[in-house]
């Protein structure tokens, strides 16, 4: 058989299985096995995850850790009972499954590994899961190695703080989430008996946006790691190493299983709250007049920690609009309605301060190319061209409402990407033709529905025409 004929073959065979569960390689031992030839598996020193063949040996990879199963047990074929455990890691490129036996189950505590440890698998083989996704399996002459102090590990695998993303980012079917929100109630145990006769139990939590006030159910099934009274009221919490699905009216549930993980970053205060603070205003949005009278404009401010806020002007406080710039301090008096929303409605609880501070991040810190921009929910500018002509479209939502989505494809000189608005933001992409130049300020990243990263428009963002 010609070479062509055996790429062939390997395409074929990565098509049949899925695409991102095989490599060249991994689909040339599956080729191989359909044609009972044997080929040898020479391990790469240290592989990356994506990297990973099933039917490879003696593998050694580096991969930081994002859940830990509890152990189980089974019986083996000579009647004895064994135990195995199951991992999941992941490192730049790719997640994994690992799944230690018998006497390697104990070195999670031995160890002392937990979520974000970085560890090295050694000796381990790969076979297909029911999946047919590749798994790690680390037996009696594999190894676990916890690694600490490597500067080059730490910078090269993102920690769970990167990957993290705020609970409604997520509108495709996932694995291996890292989600944030705002827990405004206990979780919810519940208990069921399976059809077998086994006991069941599922934790239900409801999670508040913290970029707006959407409300999210995420089901936590058997777990043991997450009790009822783990978080306070009002708590901002990190849930490890859940998925996403389509529930089946079409809309996006989360779930979690007996490996994820729940970390409490923070207590808000309780909505309503007054105060005051020193910010930088980065982006001002468009002012709304309401048809009933008064008006309103969101500017986009973050605080001398870096912190992200939406700063809502209304009424008499909007006459400053035209006093206030971007990139300058202000000193202001405000209600919160929401973890990252703040309301001025006096013209008098604003005060504009004429001296800089260097402390506080400038527009320079949120700037970034186009190919550097990553899902993250923090706002950004980007010096674009246009490349196309803005299209616009009517949608009819699930309640009857009929709303407006525009959008355009622009770039830098590394990379090209969508930048869409919706509702009366819309407008704020008219009359964009291509080779237009233009700063998009205060425009946040988040993934599309073909998955890609697109820029969106919000109620504080700026597009400016560069002339």
């Amino acid at each position: 058989m010609d070479g062509a004929k055996i790429l062939q073959l390997i395409e074929e065979k990565k098509k049949k299985v899925g695409a991102g569960y095989l490599t060249d390689s991994g689909a040339a031992f599956l080729v191989a096995s359909d044609l009972n030839v044997s080929l040898e598996v020479v391990a790469a020193k240290e592989l990356h995850l994506k990297d990973l063949y099933i039917g490879a040996n003696e593998v050694t990879v580096i991969g930081r850790i994002l859940t830990v199963s509890p152990a189980k047990s089974y019986q083996k074929k000579d009647g004895s009972e064994g135990h195995y455990r199951r991992l999941t890691v992941y490192d730049k490129e790719a997640f994994i499954t690992i799944t230690l036996w018998d006497d390697k189950t104990g070195c999670i505590e031995d160890l002392n590994i937990t979520p974000g440890s970085i560890v090295r698998m050694q000796k381990g083989y790969v076979k297909a899961g029911l999946d047919g996704r590749p798994i790690i399996h680390i037996g009696n002459r594999g190894s676990l190695e916890l690694i600490v102090d490597d500067k080059a590990a730490e910078t090269r695998i993102p920690s769970i703080e990167d990957i993290t993303q705020d609970i409604t980012a997520i509108n495709t079917p996932e694995p291996n989430l890292v989600l944030t929100g705002l827990m405004k109630s206990p979780p919810r145990l519940s208990k069921f008996t399976r059809k077998d006769g086994s006991p069941g139990k599922v934790l239900q939590i409801y999670l508040n946006s913290l970029t707006g006030n959407r409300n999210v159910r995420v089901a936590v099934w058997d777990n043991n790691l997450i009790s009822e009274a783990d978080t306070p009221t009002n708590a901002v919490v990190r849930l490890v190493g859940v998925k996403s699905r389509f529930s089946q009216d079409g809309s996006i549930e989360m779930h979690g299983n007996e490996g994820t993980f729940l970390q409490v970053i923070s207590v808000q205060k309780p909505y309503g709250e007054t105060g005051s603070g020193r910010f930088r205003v980065l982006s001002i949005g468009k002012l709304k007049a309401k048809e009933s009278g008064g008006s309103s404009a969101s500017l986009l401010i973050t605080n001398e920690s870096g912190g992200f806020y939406t700063l809502v002007l209304k009424d008499e406080a909007t006459e400053l609009l035209p006093s206030i710039e971007n990139n300058g301090l202000i000193d202001c008096e405000f209600k919160e309605i929401s973890p990252t929303t703040l309301l001025c409605s006096e013209s008098s609880s604003i005060r504009l301060l004429e001296e800089d501070d260097e402390s506080f991040p400038n527009l320079d810190s949120i700037t970034t190319k186009v190919k550097d921009i990553k899902e993250s929910l923090s706002p950004l500018m980007v010096e674009v061209i246009a490349l196309s002509r803005t299209t616009s479209q009517n949608i009819l939502t699930k309640s009857g409402e009929n709303i407006t989505k525009s959008e355009a494809i622009v770039g830098d000189e590394t990379k090209e990407i969508r930048v869409i608005a919706w509702r009366d933001l819309a407008d704020l992409l008219e009359d964009i033709a291509p080779g237009q130049r233009l700063r998009l300020i205060g425009v946040v990243p988040v993934r599309g529905f073909d998955g890609t990263p697109e820029l969106q428009v919000k109620a504080y963002s700026q597009i400016e025409r560069i002339s």
